[in-house]
């Protein structure tokens, strides 16, 4: 399989049909399933399946993504092996209760409004950007990752390019309830989940950046765990919300749109996007690094992405299998949009981040 429709594969295997056939026992919650999670020691059922559909996600380790990841996770498989794990022949297809479906949360049922969230939001960044936090991050960047961020806010005019969230189980929620904010606002907010009558923090240990929309308010955090436990995700998005919304948001460190003499380059994560910020300069002159959060684009990100520039998309994802099929996935939706793209070659097994991180301008061939 070189080729993968990931939309059809989705439509082809509901979520919930696979988990099930995985061993995991499924309880109808809401709109879709609630199960205990296998990514991690789960005595209660934290996994919550198809409550947005053709999605899962864990609000104990964070685990979040489609069909797709679910078998490249439990199986320990890349992307096109997942897929092809998909078609074998005799797949079990247990019968599920049929859940009673309901309208998304971001779109009626959730108690807390987009701009109340993007206010927590703001006050979460304050806590997690407090000096000596900033100060960490920013050890994690230089000493672990190679990058600078001296040199990122001085293209952001100073602003903070990472924040922290320590490894404490309620210290945000400590600190949004005493700036008046109310638990469910909190949890609506996906700042912190509700176990058993007490608030846990969703980010913990980890190395955080803001998604911002154009008008600079704060979406939603990217987070890279730097505590190495095994059940925690490496990478961890925001939960969708009337605020954020992965497959509508991107990613862009400099928080600010392209010069009309800057080239975007799209990468897939947050730190290749900070790798590349930090250098802005590759032989194709400066450079805007850009980041949907994983190797999936939506058409309302590939359309965003012709509404920054005009010139060719410079496309940097991993050089690995899931870096190509997310590279392939861009460019059939810009080339859909009368956008060329170009592709950025770097050696085989590796990410943006080992390459810009360490050397401002690197030698490497589009």
């Amino acid at each position: 399989m070189s080729r993968v429709d990931v939309d059809e594969l989705r439509r082809q295997f509901p979520l919930a049909e696979v988990v099930a056939a995985s061993g995991l026992t499924l309880h109808p919650r809401g709109a879709g399933f609630i199960a205990c999670c296998p990514f991690h020691d789960d005595d209660t059922p934290s996994l919550s399946v198809e409550g947005v559909p053709g999605r899962f996600h864990c609000f104990g380790c964070g685990a979040s993504c489609d069909v797709i990841d679910y078998i490249a996770r439990t199986h320990h498989l890349d992307f096109l092996a997942a897929a092809a794990h998909l078609t074998r022949p005799n797949r079990p297809n247990p019968a599920l209760p049929a859940p009673q479906r309901r309208p998304l949360p971001a779109e009626s049922s959730v108690r807390t409004s987009r701009e109340r969230i993007l206010q927590l939001n703001t006050l979460a960044w304050d806590h997690f950007t407090q000096p000596g936090k900033v100060i960490a991050a920013e050890r994690y960047l230089r000493d672990v990752r190679g990058i600078d961020p001296e040199s990122i806010r001085a293209a952001t005019g100073g602003a903070h390019v990472v924040g922290l969230a320590t490894r404490t189980r309620d210290g945000l929620t400590t600190h949004l309830l005493r700036a008046g904010a109310r638990r469910e606002e909190i949890v609506d907010a996906g700042l912190a989940v509700d176990r058993g009558g007490r608030l846990i923090d969703t980010y913990r240990g980890r190395v955080l950046v803001p998604v911002r929309d154009p008008h600079g308010g704060i979406e939603g955090f990217l987070g890279r765990d730097i505590t190495g436990h095994p059940s925690a995700p490496k990478y961890l998005n925001p939960t969708r919300t009337p605020a954020y919304d992965k497959s509508r948001s991107l990613y862009w460190p400099l928080g600010r749109p392209p010069e009309p003499t800057e080239q975007v380059v799209i990468v897939e994560g947050f730190i290749d996007a900070l790798a590349i910020a930090a250098g802005r300069r590759l032989h194709v002159g400066k450079v805007f690094p850009c980041s949907a959060s994983g190797i999936s684009v939506s058409t309302h990100q590939a359309q965003q992405v012709t509404t920054l520039t005009c010139r060719p998309v410079l496309l940097a994802l991993d050089a690995d299998t899931a870096g190509k099929a997310g590279a392939h996935r861009w460019t059939q939706q810009l080339h859909q949009l009368n956008r060329t793209t170009q592709t950025l070659a770097l050696p085989s097994g590796t990410d943006p981040a080992q390459h810009f991180g360490q050397s401002p301008d690197p030698d490497l061939s589009i």
